[in-house]
């Protein structure tokens, strides 16, 4: 089984690694060098998503505060945010009368706040952390997201002057995917939609551009779903979709889909789908699609934990 690099195309490496710089560091910084530690601390930096609180966490840097705090620590829950550290407001809307008096030295975002920019650069330079490439669609790519996120924090983390940090996250993540695989020796190998239930009839389903492929193709998990899927590697699709696999297993992340799919499969339409019918179910807790390298590691752990003692 190839390491984590070792099935990602390296023209797409190389184009990633050569984009990135410009996308997380102006032109002033780069022109400086990486930020000194002194600048760093100060006044901390603040994450304007979830996305880059996870990032700062992952490197060993407590973020200076981060939105909605709360259904952070139920949504995406890694990595765990230390008490103490402030919430900034909504995501979509941070409070910048907050922001202001917390003073940081820097914000790190995923650059979706390009409404409030300005403001928030007169309080603090802001650097763009992209975790997620969305002009992806995955084909040929085996693996792209996850590249693209272990580019992305190893190139945050060396604009921070830390990039010993986003190796030891990448071993991290490394050593979290050969745990899995040694999980799953015993697991009989099938196809697996990796979904969330949203309603009576439908599903959020993870494509071949999803940052949830990358992490199958390392444990050697064929993608059931084989349809189209949009720019964050998911499409809508109806349950009656997945009918054309009749030997897949099913995959749900968010613990509130177990009793969708309860009541799913009492339904007519619904209860002949093999998967249903024949138990090949397994419910993870909340993951967030498109978090990065700590996502990607939570998943693997995930997946190699609940599908060992279930599948077989």
């Amino acid at each position: 089984m190839p390491g984590i690099n070792g099935t990602v195309g390296r023209r797409r490496v190389l184009r990633t690694a050569a984009l990135l710089p410009a996308i997380l560091f102006p032109a002033g910084l780069m022109a400086g060098g990486a930020w000194s530690a002194e600048r760093r601390t100060d006044g901390g930096l603040c994450a304007l998503d979830w996305t880059s609180a996870q990032a700062l966490l992952a490197l060993g840097i407590v973020p200076r505060g981060l939105p909605e705090l709360d259904r952070y620590r139920r949504a995406v829950v890694e990595p765990a945010v230390p008490d103490g550290v402030p919430d900034i407001g909504a995501r979509a809307e941070p409070n910048l009368e907050l922001l202001d008096r917390l003073a940081p030295a820097r914000f790190v975002g995923d650059g979706t706040l390009s409404a409030v920019q300005s403001r928030l650069e007169r309080i603090a330079p802001v650097t763009v952390h992209p975790p997620f490439d969305t002009r992806s669609d995955g084909d040929g790519e085996p693996g792209g997201q996850l590249a693209f996120a272990i580019a992305s924090l190893r190139g945050l983390a060396a604009g921070l002057g830390v990039p010993e940090a986003a190796e030891r996250a990448v071993a991290r993540l490394d050593r979290t995917l050969a745990a899995a695989r040694d999980r799953l020796s015993g697991w009989e190998p099938r196809p697996l939609y990796i979904l969330s239930v949203l309603d009576g009839r439908r599903v959020l389903i993870h494509g071949h551009n999803s940052l949830y492929q990358g992490v199958l193709d390392r444990l050697g998990i064929t993608n059931a779903w084989t349809g189209p899927s949009g720019p964050y590697g998911h499409a809508t699709v109806t349950m009656d979709r997945l009918a054309g696999r009749p030997d897949a297993g099913l995959v749900n992340i968010g613990s509130e889909g177990g009793r969708a799919l309860e009541a799913l499969a009492a339904l007519p339409l619904f209860a002949g789908l093999p998967f249903l019918r024949e138990g090949r179910v397994t419910i993870l807790p909340p993951i967030l699609f498109y978090g990065g390298v700590p996502a990607a590691e939570r998943f693997a752990r995930l997946l190699g934990d609940g599908l060992a003692p279930h599948h077989g």
